[in-house]
């Protein structure tokens, strides 16, 4: 169960007026009122809003209060897969760019993750936001300060701003008083889907855009790419990833266990996401108790890329992604999987539990697991599409979903 630490919570609920057991009246109230036009924004015809919104003082609060804790979580729980590799830079300077950041939520997510777990250590971390509204830097400016002014030691560590419109221009910043170097760190969250959403060539607007950034990452650097957990704009993301993969020298870290075409756009009707549990600091959950949400998951879809080749675990091992819940049916269970063969239906039926096949009833979205002795009886000449696991099959969880 993933939970915000004590300083990001008390940063993020003070400056959202929040603060205290009992959140006033007032601050309550007008937060909701923001926390419902923005969703009104996000799930009706918003496409391109950008953060033009975060210019309107209900909407930046309600944003931060509301939004911020939830897409922090999203970034830090990435960062726990790819915890082993930023503890390779301990002592080495790390740089991280948050495209698109609004309040700098990808660069506030690594330096609360940094204080926390010194991976890397956060007298390291050189951050730089990028958006297109100043205003909304300002104020990732004053957050990145009162978060500060819970660490002292780390009282002078530089944040740099850069305004800038990606739809018309987009230099690679390099950040003050350091020689053109790449990044170690580039986090695009909730960016993608916006940009381009009138042009007839959007995908590939958005690749150039991408491939740009990879140009900027260092080789032993990670892209991180995370889209909200809806069918149009995950699938966005599953076909940018084609085209990177067919077109760019980059590799999938994760989730995706091969580089292969996305299986989840064979079906129209499929697409591919995450589901994390976490527990909702208090606040959060007052505001949805008010404006009648549940936010008690996390619910995204993602990819990250390197240029190195390291994987979250080996390629061409024996093993499959869970990509669903898993089903609960009359006299069997269900799990959908995915792999470099394409996606799978797999199901043991209560009957032929065993001893060897038990994790199978702890299987979960975003696990990756090991499967052994799944039959697929043939109907007129052809494999059912449907696998099961039998009484002597094996069932392994070889790495848990992160939450």
């Amino acid at each position: 169960m993933y939970e915000l630490s004590s300083r990001i919570s008390k940063v993020l609920a003070t400056c959202a007026r929040l603060d205290g057991s009992e959140p006033r009246p007032d601050a309550l109230r007008d937060i909701s009122c923001g926390v419902l036009r923005l969703s009104e924004m996000f799930t009706r015809g918003s496409s391109g809003i950008g953060t033009g919104y975060l210019e309107d003082a209900q909407l930046r609060e309600a944003y931060l209060a509301y939004y911020v804790p939830v897409n922090l979580a999203k970034v830090q729980i990435l960062l726990a897969e790819l915890q082993p590799l930023l503890a390779e830079h301990k002592g080495k300077e790390f740089r991280v760019l948050d495209v698109g950041g609004g309040p700098g939520t990808g660069a506030l997510a690594l330096l609360d993750w940094a204080c926390s777990t010194s991976s890397p250590p956060p007298g390291t971390l050189r951050m730089t936001v990028m958006d297109r509204s100043g205003a909304v830097l300002r104020g990732c400016t004053e957050l990145w300060q009162s978060y500060l002014a819970e660490v002292p030691e780390y009282r002078n560590l530089p944040l740099q701003t850069v305004e800038c419109n990606l739809e018309r221009t987009f230099p690679i910043p390099v950040q003050a008083g350091t020689p053109a170097l790449g990044y170690h760190l580039i986090v695009v969250q909730n960016v993608l889907s916006e940009l381009y959403s009138e042009s007839l060539d959007a995908v590939k607007k958005r690749v150039a855009l991408v491939a740009k950034l990879l140009s900027a990452l260092e080789e032993d650097g990670s892209l991180m790419l995370i889209e909200p957990a809806l069918r149009a704009t995950s699938r966005g993301l599953h076909e940018l990833r084609n085209q990177l993969l067919g077109h760019y020298q980059c590799s999938v870290y994760s989730p995706c266990l091969h580089d292969e075409n996305c299986p989840a756009l064979v079906r129209q009707d499929d697409w591919c996401h995450e589901e994390r549990n976490w527990e909702r600091p208090a606040w959060v959950a007052q505001l949805d108790e008010a404006v009648g949400f549940i936010k008690d998951t996390l619910k995204f879809s993602y990819v990250v890329f390197r240029k190195d080749g390291k994987t979250l675990v080996p390629r061409n091992a024996p093993s499959h992604r869970v990509v669903s819940e898993l089903r609960v049916m009359k006299g069997e269970k269900r799990v959908w999987l995915c792999d470099s063969v394409g996606r799978s239906e797999v199901g043991r039926q209560d009957k032929d539990r065993s001893q060897s096949n038990a994790a199978f009833e702890q299987f979960h979205r975003g696990a990756i697991v090991k499967i052994g002795d799944i039959v697929r009886k043939e109907r007129k000449g052809k494999l059912s599409t449907l696998g099961r696991i039998l009484p002597t099959g094996t069932a392994e969880i070889i790495r848990p979903a992160q939450n």
